[in-house]
Parts: structure tokens; sequence; C-alpha cells
């Protein structure tokens, strides 16, 4: 019997932006879930990085799982397989796994265990190979063989049968000459390990059970002698009878054996996760340039073949929260995308298709998911509509940035009332647990909500953190520094900075290295070197970044055409 390997579904990955933000997370999970109340299953959340404290608090409150991680999407294996695999049980026989590959018209066939983990595979050089190699007439061929799968293949009338499923090395006798030549032939073998075939001979027939064959095969659909049943069982011989002749009988039993008998247990299959770009080798080597791929647990997914490597992957990509390449997971640029929904400024993106792009001047993207809900007509399930609302506040500083819009606190009061929350108790709630921030690795703190800009030919990242005191910050100056300086080095940043949002004070904290005379020409009170303060400064986007792209003009000397 076959294996047939789960298939491989289609999948649309809705995820946001490198290092997200609670926006970007929450954005991401909610539209997934509008997408699959609309139609589309396999509709997956998904995250490019690590979860900041205060989305993981979020998160917890509401007992949400966590986006999927996708640490990058440079394509893997997995990612090409659509059509599953079909596979043989390595206790079939071999001549059901052939006529498995003869009706799916494939040319190479795993063979897996009862639970479909990867076991070998068959082809057709492994076939060729193995049968002169472990069936060889020159030789006294040993067929390991069950009478299980004697009876399967050869469609035999069982008469006595013992043994079941037990493989057993055998050899085939074939009575075709007289009584005493037979007698002899017997003789010179090991009784126990004989298959012999014959017809309605009796002498035959009576002889092989005295002398306790394994079985006696009669061909032609002839009957056993009688008087030779009650023989037959005494002396535990399997007594069957074939409906072919004896040269078509003798020739499936060869292929009666276990198909592993024939199987190529040396090729190794690939793992659903491995990079396309790491098998290539594997794959040009390999049999009828095609590969078995396992899962994590080592069960058979698919086939993949030379063919895959120009085929568009099964996965699909909604942008949430961004659109700009530069802040995608690595690989983005490999899959079809299908959305993006963002409150940001439009980046120098493009695509292959044409999509829905759905770009609104709110404070987050978590508003217009909202309004997306609202708009058709779709369940938003009080666990949903808190995510919402947590995405809103987090992205306008509870509703007090200047990115803040008249929709942003209409919807915020909407889904207040649906999951009756207070929205500023709520809020100091959710930047309460910031304190949080102040706790991790200074190159984590760094990396939190980080985006890479370009202006005035020039390369620059800021991230942002919101808190609700900058103390515990502040005090953590020099090691912050020294890791905004590691980035700007490693990455031939122009400047890196790092924001750090009071929401308590309604000002932010500026840390920053980068080229000499552009640091000093930063116009805002310096509390020490490299560190400024903001005063009434809560947007990145709205407010520092074209502050600080104003600033490169003046130094530069280089107007950005953005």
């Amino acid at each position: 019997m076959a294996y047939d390997a789960p298939r491989m579904k289609r999948k649309t990955y809705v995820i946001g932006h490198r290092n997200p933000d609670t926006d970007s997370i929450v954005s991401a999970i909610a539209y997934a879930e509008l997408k699959r109340q609309k139609g589309l299953a396999e509709c997956h959340a998904a995250r490019a990085g690590k979860l900041t404290p205060q989305t993981e608090y979020i998160l917890d409150r509401f007992n949400i799982p966590a986006p999927e991680f996708v640490p990058d999407l440079v394509p893997k294996v997995g990612y090409f397989l659509s059509d599953g695999a079909v596979t043989a049980v390595a206790s079939e026989a071999l001549w059901d796994a052939l006529e498995t590959m003869e009706r799916e018209k494939v040319s190479i066939l795993p063979v897996v265990d009862a639970q479909g983990r990867y076991r070998a595979v068959l082809h057709h050089n492994a076939f060729a190979s193995n049968i002169t190699r472990k069936i060889n007439p020159h030789r006294k061929a040993i067929i390991p063989v069950s009478m299980e799968l004697l009876l399967k293949t050869l469609q035999a009338q069982p008469v006595v049968t013992f043994g079941g499923a037990e493989v057993a090395r055998s050899r085939i006798l074939v009575a075709g000459s007289s009584f005493d030549s037979f007698r002899q032939h017997l003789e010179n073998e090991i009784p126990a390990n004989a298959l012999v075939l014959t017809g309605d001979r009796e002498d035959i027939q009576r002889f092989s059970i005295e002398s306790g064959a394994r079985a006696v095969i009669i061909t032609n659909g002839m009957p056993l002698a009688k008087g030779l049943r009650e023989l037959a069982e005494s002396r535990r011989v399997t007594v069957m009878i074939s409906p072919y002749d004896t040269s078509s009988t003798a020739f499936l039993i060869l292929y009666s054996t276990p198909v592993m008998t024939m199987a190529d247990e040396a090729a190794k299959p690939v793992a659903a996760g491995s990079y396309v770009r790491a098998v290539r080798d594997q794959l040009a080597a390999a049999p009828s340039r095609c590969l078995p791929v396992v899962d994590d647990a080592g069960v058979v997914v698919g086939i993949f073949s030379e063919s895959d490597l120009i085929a568009e992957p099964n996965i699909d990509i909604i942008m949430v929260d961004h659109n700009e390449m530069g802040q995608a997971v690595e690989g983005l640029e490999n899959y079809r995308i299908l959305e993006i929904i963002d409150h940001h400024r439009l980046g120098n993106f493009s695509t292959r298709y044409p999509i829905t792009f759905i770009n609104r001047v709110v404070g987050a993207t978590a508003t217009i998911v909202a309004g997306m809900y609202i708009e058709q007509k779709a369940v938003l399930t009080p666990g949903v509509a808190a995510l919402l609302l947590a995405g809103i506040l987090t992205d306008t500083l509870m509703l007090r940035s200047s990115t803040a819009t008249e929709t942003d606190r209409e919807m915020a009061d909407y889904l207040a009332g649906l999951v009756n929350l207070d929205i500023e108790a709520f809020g100091r709630e959710i930047f309460s647990n910031a304190r949080k921030v102040a706790d991790l690795p200074a190159d984590e703190i760094i990396g939190m909500d980080s985006k890479a800009y370009a202006a005035c030919g020039q390369r620059f990242a800021v991230s942002q953190v919101e808190v609700s005191a900058t103390d515990d910050l502040l005090v953590r100056k020099g090691e912050l520094l020294t890791g905004l300086r590691q980035r700007r080095a490693e990455e031939s940043l122009y400047f890196a900075a790092l924001m750090i949002t009071d929401i308590t004070s309604l000002s932010s904290l500026l840390l920053i290295d980068g080229d000499e005379t552009f640091i000093k020409k930063i116009a805002f009170p310096q509390v020490d070197a490299g560190v400024f303060r903001c005063r009434d400064i809560l947007s990145r986007k709205k407010q520092l970044i074209p502050l600080l792209i104003e600033l490169m003009e003046t130094v530069l000397g280089v107007a950005d055409n953005r």
C-alpha cells in the first residue's frame, strides 16, 4: 500500500517590517484573521523579528499566540512544494511500488515507514543495480520475501499458510525435470528456504511438503493433490495456487521482495527548510534530478525537482505597516505581493503584478485594519479588537503624538467600547510595561523598532523605544552609544540613532553616533556627548526624520529628492 505524503498548502503570510513594533504585530494578526474570515483559509500572521517586551505583554494580556517567526524569506525547498508526494511503504512489494511509479508517472519513489518517515528512495538506477547485485541467478540468487507479499503479488489462492508478514531469505526451485533430478536438487538446498514451483505433479508436491519446504506454489491454477493438505499443515509448509504459468510466477516472485531490497538507502533527502541555493549541487547529482523532501520529523512532504527552480513558490505576501524593501524581511523580492496596508510615506517599491495598496494618513496601521473590518462587515472578536486598540495607542503614544488623527481617536473610542476598556488606563498599563526595556541588552534595545532610511545619497538608521521614564536608559548611555557606533561601522551608515520617547513627559531623548560635522549641527539641547533632549518630539516619521533630513541637506549641500 502506498503512503500519501501530506500536501504542502499554498500559504499567504501577513508580515510587517524588520524589528517590528506593536502596531506591526497586531496589524498582521488582525488582518490575517480578516482574510481568513473572507475565505483565504491559509492566511497566517508572521513576524520578521523579535517581539518587544511591550508587544509580548499585550499578547499575553489577551492570550493571543505570537505570529510565526520568519527570520527570512530566502527561497527554501519547502516553498516550492505544492503537490505532496506519492510514496511506498517499506514493507510493500517491489511490484506494487513499480506499478505506483508507472501509474503516477514518477521517476523516483520515496520509501517510508508506516508513519511516513523517510527510509530510502526507489529509482530506476537503483533497481537496475540492485537486481543484478542482490538477485543474480549466476550466484544462486537469494530472495527476501514474505508469504503475505507472495500471496498479494501472485494474486494466489491460499491453501495452507504460515509465516505471514515475516520476511525470510528464500530460493526459487522450479520442478521442471524428472522426480529424481528434482529430489537431488532439493536435497542440495536448505528445504526450509525453498520456494518450490510445480504443476499438478503429486510426487513433487508430496516430496516438497515432506522435506519441509518453505512454500509449495502450484502454477497454472492447478489443485493440491488430495490428502496433502493435512500433511502440509502438520509440516507447517505454506501451499498456495498461482493463477499464472510457471515462468510468469517465477518472474513475479522476484518482484514480491520488499521494496527496500531494491531501494537506494544511500540517497539522502533534503529538509523542507533547506535553502534552495544550498541544495543545487545535491539536486544536480540526484537520480532524475529529483530529491525527496522531509519535514522536521523526517516525514516525506514532497519531491523537489529541477523544474521547481523555475516555478513560482507556494507563498504569497501581504505587507503591513511599511512599504519599503529596505525594511522588509530578507528575500521578500522572490515572492508575489498581494497587498500592502500602510500609513507611512511611499518608498521606492515596485511589484511585478498589480496589487491592492491601501495607504492612509492615520497614526497607526491598526486604525486602517480596524476600519476594514467595519467596511467588510467582518466580526471583530474581543481579542482582535483589544489588539487593534493597543496598536493605535502605542503607535500614537496614547493619541498624543502629532501623527494621531481624528480617525485614530474615533476608531480607538469604537474599539474601547467593544472591549470595555478605558483608553487612558489601558494606555498607561501598556506603557508602564515598557520599563522592562531598560533590562534588555544594549544591542536588543538598539534593534527594537529600528528602521533604515536613505536621503541625500546617504543611509542612516533610527530606532525608537517608548518608556514611562528615561532615567533607567539614560544611565546606560555609554553602552548604548557604543552599540550605535558599532552598528554605524558594520552597516556603513552616515549616522545611527536611538530615540527614547517618554510617554509621561511627552518628550524624547536622542542618542546618536555619526559624522562629526553633522552631530555638531544638531540644534536640540545637548545633555551629554551624543545625547540630546528633544522636547515635544514624539513621532519619528513625522517630526524627527524630517528634521534630520533637513539638517543633512544643510551639512552635505545636497537636496533630498524623495
